[in-house]
């Protein structure tokens, strides 16, 4: 509903703003800059929620700068019954330049952790992710050149054919930037973040759209012109397999993510198991012993199980039973857990509340989560690529546990 929501607003803003921007682009630069440069050093938590929403979740997201796009690319094929066409049509070099400009702000917000990995090797992408980094960086090298000669003053210098040919790559652009989009949202849907499908197939239809449109054009045109057309305006054709193609696997990401729910569920559950085992083998060993009727045995066996016994008590035994809860500060903001305590152990870890972006507070909430519960400890490895989230978990639990002790 954001990108639905976000490409309403920004034609309506075209629409009606559009010939007071047109004679004056600089005044419109100026805004988009300033917007990106508020994005860039927008605080991380304490602010309004409006706008924590526009800025995180739109200008941060790339969500603004992705509209203005495809508002661009649709430009050139829309109906011409459609009621926007003429605005979209005459602003389409000044939207370009917008969405060019906020886009270094998406770049910078999020393109630290992917560029480090993909360039440094620092921290840990998913495969996803770094096909979406490679494909951005090959976004940001055809940007350049589009979006320099994008500015009237440029173009009024060059030939019109020679601007032609250079813009007819954003043809390919428009495709990069459909991966990118597919990369990232599919590697959440892997995560379980189930209600990215929806998101992309708004995208999908979108893209499709526009290759249908795209391709309907061209065949309504003469064969001499067709002829002559550059060759990269058929990659349009391929969009619509692409979307249709790439889609089939969105749902796939959603089932591979609840199978590996499953099957985290059943180790949890195997881990169980082991562990009741051991104690009736403790519990065997020790009625074995006091039925042999050697008192020396039997002393040295109670000994070794009072020291077992406080052994335990300082592991797991040392809470009393109930919920508490614990906050600490993660990469985004404090997150607050609550620890269930039954038998002396901990049973459960639920995330009250937590401001850190999902994608990466999801990765170390899956892993760091059972595996305190697995060793009844917080001594465990945070996640690669999300370690201040796992940071924060952990001293949450241990503020909780804090409480809980006896």
């Amino acid at each position: 509903m954001i990108v639905i929501l976000t490409l309403i607003c920004s034609l309506a803003f075209f629409h009606f703003f559009g010939k007071a921007l047109k004679k004056k682009p600089a005044v419109l630069y100026g805004i988009c800059i300033l917007l990106s440069l508020v994005s860039i050093f927008y605080p991380r938590e304490g602010g309004l929620p409006f706008l924590d929403f526009f800025f995180k979740k739109i200008m941060q997201r790339g969500v603004l700068a992705g509209s203005l796009f495809i508002w661009v690319m649709l430009a050139p094929v829309l109906p011409k019954s459609f009621s926007g066409r003429k605005t979209i049509y005459l602003l389409r070099g000044e939207m370009a330049i917008c969405a060019s400009l906020i886009t270094l702000a998406h770049n910078l917000a999020f393109g630290g952790k992917y560029f480090g990995a993909l360039f440094f090797g620092q921290g840990h992408i998913s495969l996803m992710e770094l096909h979406a980094a490679i494909v951005s960086c090959l976004m940001i090298l055809l940007l350049i050149p589009l979006t320099i000669t994008s500015f009237q003053t440029v173009r009024r210098k060059m030939q019109a054919k020679t601007w032609k040919k250079l813009q007819n790559w954003s043809y390919l652009f428009y495709l990069l930037l459909y991966l990118h989009i597919f990369f990232i949202y599919q590697g959440a849907l892997i995560r379980g973040k189930g209600d990215y499908f929806f998101t992309l197939m708004i995208y999908s239809f979108i893209f499709g759209f526009y290759g249908f449109l795209r391709i309907r054009q061209y065949r309504m045109q003469k064969e001499g012109k067709e002829k002559k057309t550059f060759p990269l305006l058929r990659i349009a054709g391929i969009l619509p397999i692409v979307c249709i193609f790439l889609s089939g696997f969105y749902s796939a990401g959603k089932y591979r993510a609840a199978l590996e729910a499953n099957v985290d569920k059943i180790r949890a559950q195997e881990s169980v198991s082991e562990q009741h085992g051991q104690g009736e083998e403790i519990n065997s060993s020790e009625k074995a012993v006091e039925a042999s009727g050697d008192k020396a045995s039997t002393n040295s066996s109670n000994a070794s199980s009072d020291s077992q016994a406080a052994d335990e008590d300082s592991i797991s035994g040392a809470y009393k039973d109930g919920e508490c809860f614990g906050k600490a500060s993660a990469y985004n903001g404090n997150v607050e857990v609550k620890v269930t305590i039954s038998g002396g152990k901990i049973t459960a870890i639920d995330i009250v509340k937590t401001k850190d972006d999902e994608e990466y507070f999801f990765d170390a909430q899956k892993k760091v989560i059972p595996e305190i519960l697995e060793k009844q400890s917080t001594d465990v490895d945070a996640v690669a690529g999300a370690t201040t989230s796992s940071e924060g978990i952990c001293h949450a639990v241990e503020k909780a546990l804090e409480e809980a002790k006896k």
